[in-house]
């Protein structure tokens, strides 16, 4: 029987956790807080190594690059790259930061914001070539190429909350509030895709390989999608709340699902033949507020982040 297992429970000083990330080695997680604050943990211990303090307000999302840095963005605009073994501030690639020192927004440079979003960024994706897909709450998606934004995307009509790469490609993928998925050419920034469905607000959306991948809603509608047919191939879950967030442990196809009452349920992805409706492979009751993120990692591993302040680290097994 398939079980959801945590062996670390971290409590940080804030009120709010928002945004968790894994290292590509699964030896760090990051955590970012209400208050601007990345916590970096050790996955073994639980210990807190270091905390990056740069960001004026909210983190709202985290992302590992392929050489160990993070980035992280949110509620202040700004894009910011961390060496996190050092803790040492590296660059905004947004250009609103320009000092080391001091966090208040009067000391910091607005004139290069154009270059990034003019709202809050809810979402970071990255390549192992060095392209950055960034989305927020402006409506807008934007491609970056070595630091530097080449495409702007503009046809949503609600906030962006996930964007996502096509695996081993640079065609980014955008989940909104307005309750479509698109897929934007990354030479021209022209919608290839429209895919409707969705009855509601969709917080998720997770590639299981290069030509199927899985979206949830608020309302914990899963749906299962052929990147060729804009229209769902299936529902393949009915989640027991309302959900927040959703991730995919890869190695063993599960789709991890948090909700507003802090529960987090598994769903098994893979299908031999069209995707049905089924059960929860594992459930998991430890978060006391809403689940706000769900990292989870190639191999067995994930953590999970809620409204007070807690990040939990997990094991899956089955």
């Amino acid at each position: 029987m398939a079980e959801l297992q945590s062996y670390k429970t971290i409590q940080t000083p804030s009120a709010k956790v928002l945004a968790v990330a894994i290292n590509g080695d699964a030896t760090r997680c990051a955590a970012g807080d209400r208050d601007g604050f990345i916590h970096i943990i050790d996955t073994a211990s639980g210990e807190v190594l270091r905390k990056l303090k740069q960001h004026v307000e909210f983190v709202y999302c985290l992302a590992f690059l392929p050489n160990g840095h993070l980035l992280s963005a949110g509620k202040d605009k700004s894009i910011r790259e961390w060496d996190i073994e050092s803790g040492a501030f590296l660059k905004d690639y947004a250009g609103i930061f320009v000092t080391k020192s001091s966090r208040s927004l009067s000391a910091q440079s607005l004139r290069a914001e154009a270059r990034s979003h003019s709202m809050t960024i809810l979402s970071i994706a990255v390549t192992d070539d060095d392209y950055m897909a960034t989305a927020s709450q402006d409506k807008l998606v934007k491609l970056w190429k070595n630091g530097d934004p080449i495409r702007t995307c503009d046809w949503h009509t609600g906030p962006v909350t996930c964007v996502r790469f096509q695996p081993d490609t640079s065609i980014m993928y955008s989940a909104s509030r307005d309750k479509t998925i698109r897929a934007w050419s990354p030479s021209n920034g022209a919608v290839l895709h429209r895919y409707n469905g969705h009855l509601g607000e969709i917080v998720g959306l997770n590639f299981i390989d290069e030509t199927s991948f899985v979206s949830v809603d608020v309302l914990g509608n899963v749906l299962y999608w052929n990147v060729d047919v804009e229209q769902p191939v299936g529902q393949i879950y009915a989640a027991s709340g309302r959900v927040m967030c959703a991730s995919l442990l890869k190695k063993h196809h599960q789709l991890l699902i948090g909700l507003e009452n802090g529960s987090i349920e598994a769903v098994d992805v893979r299908f031999d033949d069209l995707p049905e409706l089924r059960k929860a492979t594992a459930t998991a009751s430890l978060h006391s507020s809403e689940v706000r993120c769900i990292a989870a990692t190639d191999d067995d591993m994930f953590a999970s982040c809620d409204n007070s302040g807690k990040v939990i680290l997990w094991k899956y097994t089955g």
